[in-house]
């Protein structure tokens, strides 16, 4: 245990025969404890030391021919700090043989290594890739490591000099004390580059599920945003618990996760709400819900909203609806969302504190920026294949 009593996962326990009173440091016996802390090892009856490694100090006890059970607590203020433990926990779990993609310093540019590692992972070769965080008085690297066989998982591994803190669960080790946590990416693997150009996969899928099955609306929305599709099962299961009783805002969030996963059902619903709702639900939609889903298929419904005929659609449901709620246009939706779900930099000549008269010129700016960039934008997920974006699907809603 530490010393405050929680379980301390993969640390490494040591035995010395003769005791703690001799000079060598050199242990005879080692075991490794697992996720729950515990260990077992089988020593010949007599005297030992024992400690764990980095963290405790050494005690004597008496191994006989009946079990003896043993509690040690260790300190993690008096951790030794390895300066070459980042590399090395690295190329353990690579193997000898691995590609070195690279470190990269902080704030260095990462796409030459990111790029040897993705195309070591795809060629099934073993490798490492390590990158330099900016950490708070402490040294951060995180990276990635693979031995290329094709039954075991990459591992994402991360590193900070002054110790990390982690809960033991499935597929989470702590080898090196607190210093290193090495987590197994989920089955199936997608690994993939995140948004500061580095290699990541996703992890922890046993530990979404888990509080997808008694989550709430900010739990759905932070699964959406993984962008992990195979957490679309878990919500679909949730929906159709009928024990689950979520109040209308949990549900609502999770339909919108499975739309920002990419179910095809719940864009379109989204889609209609736009179409057929009041003025009020229409501006809601278009201004949380599809730029919380995002992608490709946000930025074409956004293209629609910047054009003369969903302003006119809209004025029409203001009539249908006889209200005369204050309400911003269709084309402010647009350009006020555009920039959370387009891709940084966006396009220039437009003033974001908007000057509503100019909003017809902005429009046409950013009309023109997503028709020069459509090769790299419809490539963003969720895509919206298969959904029909007009709202001609939703018209027999719109007459109940």
């Amino acid at each position: 245990m530490d010393q405050f009593g929680a379980a301390v996962g993969s640390a490494t326990v040591l035995f010395r025969a003769k005791g703690c009173d001799i000079e060598s440091g050199i242990a005879d016996f080692v075991a490794v404890t697992n996720g729950y802390g515990e260990f077992s090892i089988a020593l010949p009856p007599g005297i030992y030391g024992a400690w764990v490694q980095g963290l405790h100090d050494c005690v004597e006890i008496k191994a006989g021919e009946a079990a003896l059970r043993l509690t040690l607590k260790g300190d993690f203020a008096r951790e030794d700090v390895d300066p070459a433990l980042p590399e090395s926990r690295f190329q353990k779990i690579a193997g000898s043989a691995a590609i070195n993609c690279g470190r990269v310093g902080i704030n260095k540019d990462r796409t030459r290594a990111t790029a040897c590692a993705m195309r070591a992972y795809r060629r099934h070769k073993a490798f490492y890739v390590i990158y330099d965080e900016q950490g708070v008085d402490a040294f951060v690297s995180t990276g990635f490591a693979w031995n290329g066989k094709n039954k075991d998982v990459p591992y994402f591994v991360e590193y900070d000099s002054m110790g990390l803190s982690t809960d033991a669960r499935v597929g989470t080790t702590q080898p090196d004390g607190s210093h290193t946590v090495v987590t197994r990416c989920s089955q199936p693997v997608r690994v993939f580059v995140n948004d500061e150009g580095e290699q990541e996969c996703f992890r922890d899928k046993e530990m979404w599920e888990h509080m997808i099955e008694g989550g709430n609306r900010e739990t759905f929305l932070n699964a959406g945003m993984t962008g992990y599709r195979e957490l679309i099962p878990a919500l679909k299961k949730h929906q159709a618990d009928p024990e689950a009783n979520d109040d209308p805002e949990d549900t609502e969030g999770l339909l919108m996760a499975l739309a920002k996963l990419g179910d095809r059902e719940q864009m379109q619903a989204l889609v209609c709400e736009l179409h057929t709702g009041s003025p009020q639900e229409m501006q809601a939609v278009a201004l949380d819900k599809i730029s919380y889903v995002g992608g490709w298929y946000a930025i074409q419904i956004y293209r629609e909203l910047l054009t003369p005929e969903a302003k006119v659609r809209f004025e029409q449901a203001r009539l249908r609806q006889q209200s005369d709620v204050a309400l911003s246009k269709p084309q402010w939706w647009a350009l006020s969302s555009l920039l959370r779900v387009a891709p940084y930099p966006p396009p220039s000549g437009i003033d974001y504190a908007f000057n509503l008269a100019a909003m017809p010129d902005y429009a046409r700016i950013w009309l023109a920026w997503i028709r020069e960039n459509k090769p790299t934008l419809k490539k963003l997920q969720p895509t919206g294949a298969g959904v029909d974006l007009s709202g001609k699907a939703c018209k027999s809603k719109s007459k109940m």
